[in-house]
């Protein structure tokens, strides 16, 4: 396994730059780039596997620069969004090519390729076609390929986009698996939030070319630094209040901040409890599998309250018009 460092990075073209000034990933960490089309996610990946070479800075694997090192010497393993299988090769054969590359004898090929598709639950498959597969098993056979070389590093590039929703959360549990079975360090890069907060030890949030924040998944959910982190891993609640006192008020509700002047308070909907009262009015609402949104008014500002439905201290039929309201757990954003 190999703990990954990179120094500086900077890697540009037409009107698109990608600068990472510090990201380590941890011996055995699983951990996820997240954000939209377009942020570096991919780029970051490329610059990491050697398949694109940053205009400036240095990537490390334990301390050690491989910059100048081409990709089959990085001893990585990396499993694409589009699989990239041979066609006319079966399972076996796909799963075995980088072993034959490395000119092993066929029995230790027959062993290693044996125990890479038993990891993946792809046993009884091997003389088959990758057309003769579906999509999810597909993509067991990319993974199982890219694990059978028995890599420092495994790199994953949207690997579950192209599936759907049922398999993509099946598949996601068993990397998750294959992961911590194997103690391998990973990256895996997504656009999906559900996704990464599932998988991930910790999550880098990226955006128009940087990282944002790294953190836990939990970290970062309840405790964004900026307004692009908040919105972007869920539902968010952000007023912009004025502090006196280390203190910032609206209606009934105080959020001890420590400053003070204009103050930008972050809170979930689902930290956002209700009770019988007047201080905020119900302003629409929406039934969910389970839970109710809420949108609720409170001097001029619109926030959002999530809660199970049997934790609701009302008949939902019966929907007061104007409730209390009290948020547990906020944060204040840069």
């Amino acid at each position: 396994m190999v703990n990954v460092e990179l120094r500086g990075i900077v890697k540009g073209w037409d009107e698109f730059r990608l600068r990472i000034d510090e990201l380590r990933v941890k011996d055995g960490e699983f951990l996820t780039l997240l954000g939209p089309s377009g942020c570096g996610k991919t780029t970051t990946l490329r610059i990491i596997a050697g398949f694109e070479k940053p205009d400036g800075g240095e990537v490390l694997f334990d301390g050690r620069p491989v910059n100048d090192l081409a990709p089959y010497e990085r001893g990585i393993g990396i499993v694409f969004q589009d699989y990239a299988l041979f066609p006319h090769m079966t399972v076996f054969r796909n799963v075995a090519f980088g072993l034959e590359m490395k000119g092993l004898p066929k029995e230790e090929i027959k062993r290693k390729v044996g125990r890479a598709l038993k990891l993946v639950g792809l046993e009884g498959l091997e003389n088959r076609y990758p057309e003769q597969l579906s999509g999810g098993q597909q993509q067991r056979v990319a993974l199982a390929r890219a694990l059978v070389v028995e890599p420092d590093l495994l790199l994953l590039d949207e690997p579950l986009s192209n599936l759907d929703a049922k398999i993509r959360e099946r598949l996601r549990g068993e990397i998750r698996r294959i992961q911590r079975e194997l103690g391998i360090t990973t990256i895996y890069v997504t656009h999906d939030q559900e996704e990464a907060m599932a998988i991930s030890d910790r999550i880098a949030v990226m955006n128009v070319g940087r990282v944002e924040q790294v953190g836990k998944p939990l970290e970062l959910y309840y405790h964004p630094r900026t307004e692009f982190v908040a919105r972007f891993l869920g539902l968010s609640n952000i007023l912009e209040l004025k502090a006196e006192n280390g203190r910032a008020r609206i209606g009934k509700l105080c959020f001890d901040v420590g400053r003070e002047g204009k103050v930008r308070v972050f809170f979930r909907p689902e930290s956002v409890h209700v009770k019988p009262g007047d201080s905020a009015e119900v302003l629409d609402y929406e039934l969910l599998p389970g839970r109710i949104r809420l949108k609720l008014g409170i001097d001029g500002e619109v926030i959002l309250a999530e809660r199970f439905l049997n934790e609701l201290p009302f008949d939902v039929e019966n929907l007061p018009g104007r409730v209390d309201v009290e948020v547990r757990g906020f944060s204040v954003l840069e």
